[in-house]
């Protein structure tokens, strides 16, 4: 499930053009921002099907600037959960915790920005 921050793509377009640390600021910036949503997930996931909710994980960090973050593989009930089946109604968490967190996932995004770009 790919999920985008607008206002953050222009900042990490200005990073790329500072070179090779900016690559590993950006990557560090991008988790710090999915490990915010990656817990609201955790919280935020039934506790009725198993081990969903410990089981979260940020499973890629892509060249474009997006994330992965979902249930592990062992997990993929997860999905038919957040997307509902022809048997089953949505039972949506992952949407609901990068939703109700974006503000925060921004701040600690620019935060690591800052900090390490000594801005």
């Amino acid at each position: 499930m790919g999920l985008e921050l607008h206002g953050m793509q222009e900042l990490l377009r200005q990073l790329e053009q500072v070179g090779s640390e900016a690559e590993r600021v950006k990557k560090d910036a991008l988790l710090a921002g999915a490990e915010v949503v990656q817990q609201a997930a955790s919280e935020k996931a039934p506790r009725d099907t198993g081990k969903l909710a410990e089981n979260i994980v940020i499973s890629d960090i892509k060249e474009d600037g997006t994330v992965d973050i979902g249930p592990d593989r062992d997990r993929f009930y997860g999905l038919f959960l957040e997307f509902g089946t022809s048997k089953m109604a949505a039972r949506p968490f992952l949407q609901p915790a990068f939703e109700e967190n974006k503000e925060q996932v921004q701040q600690k995004m620019a935060d690591v920005i800052r900090r390490e770009m000594g801005l």
